[in-house]
């Protein structure tokens, strides 16, 4: 084999080595300390965001007594109540109550009350808001 040769293939194996070296530099900048590709992003879960638009169902109902309520649910645009409490002025007519796990007024109202107004506390982790309701049981 002549020196040329032997030149020849010292410098492709170089070559090679350097662009090795190259490629696998380039990829170790590409990844994290932890080796993710990707960064870290701080996130909130859904329900600790902050109350946009929030409503009842049907914002002043009027119910029958005696006869079952379609669930009248809490909806919000962003954030969800992890707590409801009713304010007052008074309790809600006997049958009906609050379902956190519906986050709904639900039940069988057993007594007649006329434009009732009430007002409901719901909260999470970013705040709280106060929701009113004039409630009907002909």
């Amino acid at each position: 084999m002549s020196n040329r040769t032997l030149h020849r293939m010292v410098r492709g194996l170089t070559a090679i080595l350097v662009l090795t070296s190259v490629v696998s530099c380039s990829r170790a900048k590409d990844q994290l300390s932890d080796g993710n590709p990707f960064p870290a992003v701080q996130s909130f879960p859904i329900e600790a965001s902050k109350f946009k638009n929030c409503r009842f169902q049907t914002a002043n109902p009027v119910y029958s007594q005696g006869q079952r309520i379609a669930d009248n649910r809490i909806s919000c645009e962003e954030g969800v109540p992890r707590s409801v409490q009713i304010l007052g002025p008074t309790a809600l007519p006997a049958g009906l109550q609050f379902s956190m796990e519906k986050l709904a007024l639900v039940g069988i109202p057993g007594e007649k009350v006329s434009n009732s107004n009430y007002s409901f506390y719901v909260e999470n982790e970013s705040g709280y808001i106060i929701l009113k309701m004039a409630l009907t049981v002909k």
